[in-house]
């Protein structure tokens, strides 16, 4: 198990992006990257603690100390993942994003109320 650095994302196996350099033939330059943020800045992740009731762990090929905090700790990553989504898709937050955008590109500073009464119905037309 890796973590990055740059994102704090977990993942199994590093994506492996192909660098050519503008090179039509090989050699080409294979890099090994965060799969969520691109980052070359990724650790392994060695487990000393159970992932889920944080006992100690005898054995660090493993994340759960027996099946049944595999189980529940599974459970609970799959509940944070929902509610990350359920975030993510949430109305406000997406006008939220939309300001922050507005704003980078824009070079201006506007709030979010400012957004959405004067920015916003001028550019959904």
């Amino acid at each position: 198990m890796y973590y990055c650095q740059d994102c704090g994302f977990e993942f199994e196996m590093p994506l492996i992006v192909t660098e050519t350099h503008s090179l039509t033939t090989p050699p080409y330059e294979k890099l090994y990257v965060c799969p969520s943020c691109k980052g070359m800045s990724y650790r392994e992740k060695l487990s000393t603690h159970c992932r889920c009731c944080g006992a100690k762990l005898l054995n660090t090929n493993s994340d759960y100390c027996n099946d049944e905090c595999k189980k529940r700790g599974k459970a609970m990553w799959e509940a944070e993942r929902k509610r990350r989504r359920l975030t993510f898709t949430n109305p406000i937050a997406i006008i939220i994003r939309e300001t922050e955008e507005y704003n980078r590109s824009h070079g201006t500073n506007y709030s979010y109320g400012q957004y959405v009464a004067f920015i916003r119905p001028e550019v959904k037309k």
